[in-house]
């Protein structure tokens, strides 16, 4: 074992310490909202850190930099981009979030429509982060084999098992406080990486020649092969809009004036953090002839690093995916516990729902690493739990805070539809032998949130709308009142 490996081994088991002891340090966790919420007791600026690491996994520390290695600047519509845009429309509605005070999308969608939508909502949403989950085990998976001599299977069950422990034992309160944590430690990897790259690459001149030698045609093109990323701009971009992971951080804010606040700041952090990692990945072009076995950033942290700078780097790439792994393990065990809580013991005390949380996010960490086995590739199994979400949730969720005529109808009509078209496909990539007359992902995502579309629309306008319902919600959530509300107001004002 070389000195950097060496370097890299204690600074791993430091790392996963100091989660460790994160996860038992003031662990007060009496009920379901301190569990999954923090007690809504988290500042802002906290919530904002914990917004960006949620999202700021290890396909954007990994794949986006071998991404940009190959396409260039136009690599940054991968995710960066989605990112950016989801995050501008959330501005508009976190303080509505934060204002219907519900713990989940669940209550949100409940108080819209009724008790049925919210319920088959819960299900989309545990699949959503159960592969999403996968896709951030794929990656710590891989990353970690590509530096240790054990197997990808052992890297992921090492990840996922020191993601547990602190997620189980911490809750909601955990995840936030080590995603603070890794915040930072990601900061700093991403800046080491990103200029030892640029200074071995020559800087942005040594780019341009590396790029012109090999004659690769709109590398400096923002927009060069956005029509190969379209479906990730898409279904990413549709799917963060309502990821119930970033609308529980949203909820947890201390009001809706901070939960406005929390989304901003994050849209600052998210601009600069994922132009870094497109220019390390440009900048590797001057450095490699072909893209590196095992990636970009794991082959500068081999071959261009000290021991010093190389672990604070391998830590950052790390944090960032544990960061999203544990997001995901703690959301869909909220979600799960709120279906134990409603149907199965409605008496249970706040012990018992704390501990049935614990036991679903162990039942959410072994499916997601059942999938994590059989389909290898994160981006894939990212962009499939993005697709299920956008194309059956994203028009109940949003045309909810503005369409008065939407029902109940309408919102399952296009979850089942939307949503089935994709798992449809989803079980197709899973190696099931079933018929499908789409192949292309961008013709399955358009045609899944196409038909959830028509599905919501036609549903809604053949069924009884309840406008008293409606003209409720808006006025809570005081984000688009009805015509309705509105008129009461001036009346009240005169």
């Amino acid at each position: 074992m070389g000195t950097t490996t060496i370097w890299l081994a204690i600074s791993l088991l430091v790392y996963f310490a100091v989660l460790l002891f994160v996860s038992f340090y003031k662990n007060k966790n009496e009920t379901k909202e301190d569990y999954f919420l923090g007690g809504r007791k988290t500042p802002y600026w906290i919530l904002a850190m914990a917004f960006v690491a949620a999202w700021y996994g290890g396909n954007s520390a990994l794949i986006s930099v071998d991404r940009a290695f190959e396409q260039g600047l136009s690599s940054w519509w991968i995710l960066g981009g989605p990112t950016v845009l989801a995050v501008l429309i959330l501005l508009i509605f976190s303080s509505a979030i934060r204002r219907l005070g519900s713990m989940s999308q669940n209550g949100i969608i409940t108080k819209r429509y009724n008790e049925a939508t919210g319920n088959i909502l819960v299900f989309i949403l545990v699949l959503y982060f159960i592969s999403w989950g996968a896709s951030q085990m794929v990656a710590i998976g891989k990353f970690l084999a590509s530096f240790f001599s054990f197997n990808y299977t052992v890297a992921v069950i090492v990840g996922i098992a020191v993601a547990l422990i602190y997620s189980i034992l911490g809750g909601f309160r955990a995840v936030v406080l080590t995603e603070m944590v890794q915040f930072f430690i990601m900061i700093a990897g991403l800046v080491i990486v990103m200029a030892v790259a640029l200074f071995h690459s020559g800087g942005w001149s040594g780019i341009q020649a590396a790029a012109e030698a090999r004659e690769v045609d709109g590398y400096f093109n923002l927009f060069g092969s956005f029509s190969q990323n379209f479906t990730f701009v898409l279904s990413f971009g549709l799917a963060f809009v309502i990821d119930g992971a970033v609308w529980q951080r949203i909820s947890a804010s201390r009001t809706p004036e901070e939960a406005k606040k929390t989304t901003f700041q994050a849209l600052i952090y998210f601009i600069p953090l994922y132009f870094f990692v497109v220019i390390t990945g440009m900048a590797a072009i001057g450095i490699f002839a072909e893209l590196p076995e095992g990636g970009i950033v794991p082959a500068l942290v081999s071959g261009y690093l000290n021991p010093v700078l190389a672990s604070i780097v391998f830590v950052g790439i790390a944090a960032a995916i544990m960061s999203t792994m544990c997001t995901t393990l703690n959301a869909g065990s909220m979600y799960l516990t709120e279906l134990y809580y409603k149907y199965v013991n409605p008496d249970a005390s706040n012990k018992q729902v704390v501990r049935f949380g614990m036991f679903a996010t162990l039942f959410v960490s072994i499916i997601g690493f059942i999938i994590a086995i059989r389909i290898q590739d994160a981006l894939i199994v990212l962009s499939i739990a993005s697709q299920i979400l956008a194309a059956g949730v994203f028009v109940p969720m949003i045309f909810g805070f503005f369409w008065r005529r939407g029902t109940s109808v309408g919102a399952i009509s296009c979850i089942i539809t939307g949503s089935g078209f994709i798992l449809y496909h989803f079980l197709v990539q899973l190696g099931i032998p079933l018929p499908t007359l789409w192949k292309d992902s961008v013709d399955i995502i358009l045609t899944g949130f196409i038909l959830g579309l028509i599905a919501y629309i036609v549903g809604s306008l053949l069924s009884k709308p309840n406008y008293e319902k409606a003209d409720k919600f808006f006025e809570e959530a005081g984000l688009f009142p009805s015509k309705k509300v509105v008129e009461h107001k001036i009346a009240e004002n005169e």
